[in-house]
């Protein structure tokens, strides 16, 4: 379970962040991948890890694009619907995520991670889907509060990413394999 949760991470790491010079050097289908064999790794204890494992797949095809194009610097607007698309599907892999991640701690029996867990996840869906819902919106309306509200918003998500991944870190580091019975 901790090398499947640390291919998560390192894969979630990896769609994350974008450095782009000429290409992304952090490429989201590798990204992708990391998160589709950790997901595979854990299917036989939590089956439900097979939906986290399909969408991570789905990401690897619908992602490849992404290595060459900078989704930041383009303003035409097929691009700009890929690179909303991109965000959905971010949103989705991490919801089936979230929902392996939910079964994990559960079996850990530990209360605080379980409220940690949940409480990141409230705030990780609902940030994002906000920011999603926003941004439909935001080419249509003016003044100065629209321009500080998005703003403020996607602050909101890269804290929530960056809430995910050291989520995922304290869940590793709570995995049995590094659990000891200091019991005597």
């Amino acid at each position: 379970m901790n090398k499947a949760l640390q291919m998560m991470f390192w894969g979630y790491l990896f769609v994350f962040f974008r450095i782009h010079f000429g290409f992304d050097l952090l490429a989201d289908p590798i990204g992708y991948y990391l998160l589709y064999a950790g997901s595979a790794r854990l299917i036989d204890q939590y089956p439900h890890a097979r939906k986290a494992k399909i969408a991570a797949g789905l990401g690897i095809v619908i992602s490849f694009p992404s290595i060459f194009i900078n989704l930041s610097e383009v303003h035409h607007s097929g691009w700009e619907m890929y690179g909303s698309a991109l965000l959905v599907l971010k949103l989705i892999v991490a919801y089936f995520i979230f929902a392996v991640l939910k079964s994990i701690v559960h079996d850990f029996a530990d209360r605080a991670l379980i409220s940690r867990t949940n409480r990141v996840f409230n705030f990780y869906i609902g940030i994002h889907l906000l920011a999603l819902f926003l941004s439909s919106f935001s080419t249509n309306v003016s003044g100065d509060l629209w321009i500080a509200f998005p703003f403020i918003l996607g602050l909101g998500v890269v804290i929530m990413d960056i809430a995910f991944l050291l989520l995922l870190g304290a869940i590793r580091r709570n995995a049995p394999a590094h659990r000891y019975d200091l019991s005597v």
